[in-house]
């Protein structure tokens, strides 16, 4: 059974996306209390990391674009 073009390519792109959320949480985790403006920003990371998955265009993700 052949898989789907781009899959691998599709994988790879959603496990970066996941690791950069990771990373985001990671970073202000440690600064609930101590630096207000730090968790603001990993949030407004987070938001604008999860609107491009929502968003779905999977196409520029790809580089496949016409």
């Amino acid at each position: 059974m052949t898989g789907a073009p781009n899959t691998h390519a599709l994988d790879e792109h959603m496990k970066e996306m996941v690791l950069a959320l990771h990373a985001a949480v990671n970073r202000a985790m440690p600064h609930i209390k101590d630096d207000p403006k730090l968790v603001e920003q990993a949030l407004r990371d987070c938001e604008e990391i999860l609107a491009v998955v929502l968003e779905g265009n999977v196409s520029e993700w790809l580089g496949t674009t016409k």
